[in-house]
């Protein structure tokens, strides 16, 4: 696809998928997945299924509409529950039981849905024939989420700290380890024009 609608600048694949509401942290929060085509469409964007899946994935959908609307909820759930989760983490608060249910939940249907392939004297993991609709989606999100909640990297997990919410989740992979920011672009020049004059105005 030529051209992207949706960010994937965080780093880590299910941050890239928490991060699919904007605001996150504040009273006006924007969604960006509002339908089952949404979210196909981010998959489709972060490289998880072809556009004939795609396809195929929403004729399934238009074929059964409740089928999909159900899977949509648990979807944006899922979402949410990733959130959550990182954003405790990054305040230092207890991580949510029913959050980290969900998403164990949807990591153990995903580590069964991996199978070993043989490839010479190498091995990879591929997903098992049969997997279809959103989860062919989710489930490699999942497993992202797996890895990286139990993986070094988590300790350099932040949230955007703009005060107005952006709450923006990414690896900070900046040298010191000090980017407290989503980027310098929005949020951290807004931070900085504000220490400025704020300086000026104690002077």
């Amino acid at each position: 696809m030529s051209k992207t609608f949706f960010d994937f600048e965080s780093g880590d694949l299910s941050l890239d998928f928490a991060n699919t509401k904007s605001w996150h942290a504040s009273q006006k929060s924007v969604e960006h997945l509002s339908s089952y085509a949404d979210i196909v469409t981010w998959g489709q964007e972060a490289d998880l299924i072809t556009a004939a899946l795609a396809h195929q994935i929403l004729n399934q959908a238009a074929e059964q509409p409740e089928k999909a609307s159900n899977a949509y909820d648990h979807a944006i759930l899922f979402r949410e529950a990733l959130y959550n989760i990182y954003s405790s983490l990054y305040a230092r608060e207890p991580v949510p039981p029913d959050d980290l249910a969900l998403v164990n939940s949807i990591a153990r249907k995903a580590m069964a849905g991996l199978e070993l392939v043989s490839e010479r004297t190498k091995f990879r993991w591929e997903w098992t024939p049969g997997i279809s609709g959103i989860d062919t989606i989710l489930w490699p999100v999942a497993r992202a989420a797996a890895e990286l909640l139990t993986s070094d990297k988590l300790l350099r997990v932040r949230e955007c700290e703009d005060d107005r919410g952006c709450g923006t989740l990414f690896i900070d992979q900046s040298k010191n380890h000090s980017r407290r920011w989503c980027s310098m672009d929005s949020c951290g020049n807004r931070a900085k024009a504000r220490r400025h004059q704020a300086k000026i105005q104690s002077t």
